[in-house]
This record gives structure tokens, C-alpha cells and sequence, in this order.
């Protein structure tokens, strides 16, 4: 990850992000929608924690960015 610059950080994790979030979108829809099993609510956490995941590495490239260009 260290050699990779600023903006293909910021794709990647904007990628992951956006990906897991219409994943949990969708499976948020299908758990409120159908016979809640456990299987569906266990999906609906990991794909709220890759969310998590890809907003966190945004905000700590940003974060790392801010404190090298001072």
C-alpha cells in the first residue's frame, strides 16, 4: 500500500465502499423482506463491516495525507 499514490488509495477504497454498501443494501432489503435467518443477519454484518472498512481507510488516507503535506 506504501507505494501506491494518494488517488489510487482513494479508488480503491472508494471501490470497496461502494461495492459493499449496494451489498448491504441488498441484503438489508432481502433480511426486512423475507424469513429472517441467521445465515441473513450474519451476511448483513460483514458486509456492514467491509463498509466500515472502506470509509476508514478514506479517512485515514486523508488523514496521512494531511500530515505529510504540513
Amino acid at each position: 500500500m506504501k507505494k501506491l499514490s494518494f488517488k489510487t488509495r482513494m479508488i480503491y477504497f472508494g471501490v470497496i465502499a461502494a461495492i459493499s454498501l449496494a451489498f448491504f443494501a441488498l441484503q438489508l432489503y432481502v433480511y426486512l423482506n423475507s424469513s429472517n435467518g441467521t445465515g441473513s443477519m450474519v451476511l448483513l454484518i460483514l458486509w456492514g463491516l467491509m463498509v466500515v472498512f472502506g470509509i476508514a481507510g478514506i479517512v485515514y488516507n486523508i488523514a496521512k495525507k494531511d500530515r505529510h503535506s504540513k
